[in-house]
């Protein structure tokens, strides 16, 4: 087994985006602090706009999260504490707001938010938990707590104002949630 390296690194975006996929992009900034043991751990944090902020903190192997931020202050902050976690997450808008943290293994959460002022809320405690949201409109709120195993929550919420909260104990519960104005 290689020895672990920790890396703590703290980037301008846009100087990672120059030097990553050679376009330009403005203020943003990414902060990532993970334990790295070999390369699929690497995340990609990627997008055009201004202000926007991914802090990221990975512990264990094999975790993965891609994000990608197009418009004006838009936050993500994700924490996965265990094995083979996986976050993909897509904002595109204003002040859309992703909180995400993934404790213990193969959690798998997929996000999507277009519009403005939209949150995600995600607390996935167990093994083998997936969470899908997609949030599209103005103002809209999903709020997820995950505790056992192979639980699975799908939301669609599509116009403004729309709020969901589910919390899910035990293991093999499905919830689906599909919400319009």
């Amino acid at each position: 087994m290689s020895p672990r390296k920790t890396c703590n690194i703290k980037y301008s975006l846009p100087a990672l985006v120059f030097t990553l996929f050679h376009l330009t992009s403005v203020a943003q900034e990414t902060a990532i602090s993970q334990d790295i043991s070999s390369v699929e751990e690497l995340d990609r944090v990627y997008g055009a706009g201004a202000a926007n902020l991914a802090i990221i903190d990975q512990q264990g192997n094999f975790n993965r999260i891609s994000a990608r931020q197009d418009g004006v202050v838009n936050f993500l902050s994700a924490l996965q504490n265990g094995h083979q976690n996986v976050l993909y997450v897509i904002q595109s808008g204003n002040q859309n707001s992703v909180t995400s943290k993934q404790l213990g293994d193969a959690n798998i959460a997929a996000l999507i938010q277009v519009g403005y002022e939209n949150l995600i809320l995600i607390q996935q405690t167990g093994y083998g938990h997936s969470v899908n949201i997609s949030q599209y409109g103005y103002q809209n709120i999903a709020k997820i707590s995950q505790v056992g195993a192979y639980n699975e929550i799908n939301i669609y919420q599509n116009g403004n104002g729309l709020h969901a909260a589910v919390k899910q104990t035990g293991a093999t519960l499905t919830t689906i949630v599909k919400q319009y104005d």
